[in-house]
């Protein structure tokens, strides 16, 4: 069975990182190949797209709607390779739908199967995130539509109406001309809030599977000692809402008179108003800010910490960063919605949800968790081992594996 796997790129976050394990997998009678955008090409990778991010302003914006050399590249390497089965990550960004057109024409004559493993909600929206950022506010407006139009006229995108009527063409011509949903065999998600999106949107549930998005290493670190410290880490931007999370601990900090600590670490758009904040407060020395760390060393950093807060008003997925704190003995606070209730609520049952954008409904979570902080890590303990077994790379495999030969026998 010959594979293709196919990213935007091999390095970067929770997209590439499920896609180097998933090209990874090793099987008798399994052959993998693999292509992404590289500047510098990988002396074993099979296809180098390219792009947009490298081209000028006009150039980047044609290639951002369609790459003509993506599509080529694509199109002549299944023209002289047999390949059993495409296992698509993220490509809609920075590859363009052009790969799916050499796909589609490479379908009508070869028996092949497509598997897209989606990370974010690009299928069914397009600004692929399910929020507008003009707005600051989530919007479904576009599911269930067949003309998924309204980012033209509420112009959705962060950087402005243009970048919006650029996103609208492009998918534009992914859903309606080149036909995407129909052109995917089996849709693979993360979380069942994004299966019930997709489905929503009118793709059969026979072609969606749920298989949560592996962890590569597990810490089965059993601090005893914590500290009275608040983490966030990640990207500070609008959508994280991080500042909620500062005035919301101010106000805790005023009401309880208390000895915590709130780092952040992380960088983006958002962090010189967010020192701002800080600096402002009476809680000034309270509020501590490190910049982005590698993964290493952001796990020292945060080992002795005792909460992590997820703030986001948009959808998340099925957070890494809430499970990688579960690792650490560090219990999550997060928003009651999307991927972030599941992941607390029903997949780890450990941790507490507020009401999304409500200060007092934050305080209350954290005053329970501190109220009842040995009982909640009791119960972390004790379901840690079950939790992380299930997210293992073997567990993974075996899922992937069962998908490949299911869609093969079909």
């Amino acid at each position: 069975m010959k594979i293709l796997h196919i990213n935007s790129y091999d390095k970067g976050g929770g997209a590439e990182t499920v896609f180097n394990i998933s090209r990874s997998l090793e099987h008798t009678g399994f052959i993998n190949y693999y292509g992404f955008a590289n500047n510098k090409k990988d002396k074993n990778q099979n296809i180098n797209f390219s792009s947009w991010e490298n081209n000028n302003k006009l150039l980047g914006a044609i290639n951002y709607i369609f790459s003509v050399r993506n599509y080529k590249v694509l199109y002549n390497f299944l023209s002289y390779n047999h390949i059993d089965i495409i296992h698509i990550h993220g490509f809609f960004a920075s590859l363009s739908p052009s790969i799916l057109l050499a796909i589609h024409k490479h379908k009508k004559t070869n028996k092949i199967k497509i598997i897209q493993t989606c990370h974010d909600y690009h299928v069914i929206c397009p600004n692929s995130s399910l929020y507008n950022f003009n707005k600051n506010i989530i919007c479904e407006k576009c599911i269930g539509k067949k003309y998924k139009w309204f980012i033209f006229k509420d112009n959705c995108d962060r950087r402005g109406r243009v970048y919006s009527i650029i996103k609208g063409i492009r998918s534009f011509i992914s859903n309606n001309v080149l036909n995407h949903k129909n052109l995917i065999d089996q849709f693979i998600v993360p979380s069942n809030f994004l299966k019930q999106k997709l489905l929503e949107d009118g793709i059969k549930e026979d072609k969606i599977t749920l298989i949560r998005n592996p962890i590569t290493e597990n810490n089965y670190i059993n601090q005893n000692k914590k500290e009275n410290i608040f983490c966030y880490f990640g990207r500070f931007t609008t959508e994280k809402n991080l500042q909620f999370l500062i005035n919301a601990f101010i106000e805790w900090k005023k009401q309880t008179q208390n000895d915590f600590k709130l780092l952040l670490i992380g960088e983006g758009e958002e962090e010189a108003d967010l020192k701002n904040i800080a600096k402002n407060s009476d809680f000034a020395n309270d509020i501590i800010f490190k910049t982005f760390l590698p993964k290493e060393e952001l796990l020292d950093e945060i080992k002795n910490v005792k909460y992590f807060s997820l703030t986001s008003k948009c959808y998340e997925n099925f957070p890494m960063s809430i499970l990688e704190s579960f690792e650490l003995n560090i219990l999550p606070i997060a928003p009651n919605i999307g991927g972030m209730e599941e992941s607390i609520n029903d997949f780890l049952e450990v941790g507490v949800t507020y009401q999304e954008g409500n200060v007092d409904s934050w305080i209350n979570s954290v005053s329970l968790l501190e109220k009842n902080y040995k009982e909640y890590l009791n119960k972390l303990i004790a379901k840690k081992e079950d939790v992380l077994s299930k997210l293992e790379i073997g567990n993974y495999y075996l899922n992937i594996l069962k998908v490949y030969k299911n869609i093969i026998s079909d």
